[in-house]
């Protein structure tokens, strides 16, 4: 009678641990929701003519591609400082007009955000955007919530790390105005990216060419997370010379530029000083001249012609050199880069 007793007693301490155990794994493998989790799980899909706003911070956004074109930063971070250096001359710092062009809001007024030492996460009280947030929805970035209501960036890397990395890293939490494009969050992970796949809405392929999984995406934005593609930033270079981007641009576009030229005989960024303004232009006009020389119906890559990537057929020299004028594109990024090597 005493081993029955005993064993009983046994089998309902193991029954109360595997139990505690359990509610503790469960636990561990999936946290409560915070508020702002079931906000964002909640959110409802707007259609193309009147899109869903959605306010998020900068530190919420995960990155739905490994690498973006530093180059094409430092032109913005190299402008910005150029223009903080002499503020009482700039009517509209670009800063404060590429923020309210994110948010959908036009351009910044005039006037209202020429404040020394103001940073896009604190302007000055006097800043005003040209119209209401939303207004231009075509001008803004998009999201995709995925599970547990992480926030996916689908569009807009280089534009929000730009700001994630001005003002001395001090916008991380800076709030921003972006187009919900779809809402996964009721998919399992694995469902989840198989779905992006499917919607062409991640890129797995980092600044080598190499595949990656999901799991290898960076967790943030900014230039400390996210890689350097080189051939994404040439790809920026040659905007509105070799090719200009359709109003409606298939998801990574430049990326499918990118996986070309890096293919061309002749443009190699190996052999590219791109610290130097001749050498750089060079390759510039080089994979301009080739996209441009290209037949609307050629193969670019990934399946997609070079006229659903926006080619013209012409090449623009007058756009060419407008990089390397005092207040050029590559002038900037150039600048910003020996500043960064001091």
């Amino acid at each position: 009678m005493h081993t029955t007793h005993t064993a009983s007693a046994l089998l309902l301490v193991l029954s109360f641990s595997h139990a505690v155990w359990a509610k503790d794994a469960a636990v561990t493998a999936a946290p409560a929701l915070s508020a702002r989790q079931q906000v964002l799980m909640a959110t409802v899909v707007g259609s193309a003519a009147h899109p869903r706003i959605l306010q998020v911070r900068l530190d919420e956004l995960h990155p739905t591609q490994p690498d973006i074109g530093y180059d094409q930063v430092y032109y913005k971070l190299g402008r910005y400082a150029a223009e903080e250096k002499r503020l009482a001359d700039i009517a509209k710092p670009k800063k404060f007009a590429d923020l309210c062009e994110a948010n959908g809001q036009v351009d910044v007024l005039p006037g209202t955000a020429n404040v020394a030492s103001a940073t896009l996460a604190a302007p000055p009280a006097s800043y005003r955007c040209k119209a209401a947030v939303g207004s231009r929805p075509d001008d803004m970035k998009s999201v995709v919530i995925g599970p547990r209501g992480s926030v996916y960036l689908t569009d807009g890397h280089h534009t929000f790390s730009t700001f994630w990395d001005a003002d001395g890293g001090r916008n991380h939490q800076l709030k921003v105005w972006v187009k919900v494009s779809d809402n996964f969050s009721a998919l399992s992970v694995a469902a989840f990216w198989a779905r992006m796949r499917e919607e062409n809405k991640v890129w797995l392929k980092n600044g080598r060419n190499q595949a990656i999984t999901p799991q290898q995406l960076p967790s943030a934005i900014g230039l400390k997370s996210l890689g350097d593609d080189p051939y994404r930033s040439l790809v920026y270079f040659t905007r509105e010379i070799g090719y200009e981007p359709p109003d409606q641009a298939t998801e990574f576009l430049e990326f499918y530029w990118a996986g070309w030229l890096r293919q061309q005989a002749g443009i190699d960024l190996t052999r590219t000083d791109r610290g130097d303004v001749a050498s750089y232009l060079a390759t510039i006009k080089t994979a301009s001249a080739a996209m441009a020389s290209l037949k609307a119906t050629d193969i670019v890559s990934g399946g997609r012609t070079a006229q659903a990537l926006g080619w013209t057929g012409v090449f623009r020299q007058g756009a060419l050199d407008d990089l390397v004028t005092p207040t050029g594109k590559l002038s900037y990024a150039i600048a910003y880069k020996k500043a960064l090597a001091k």
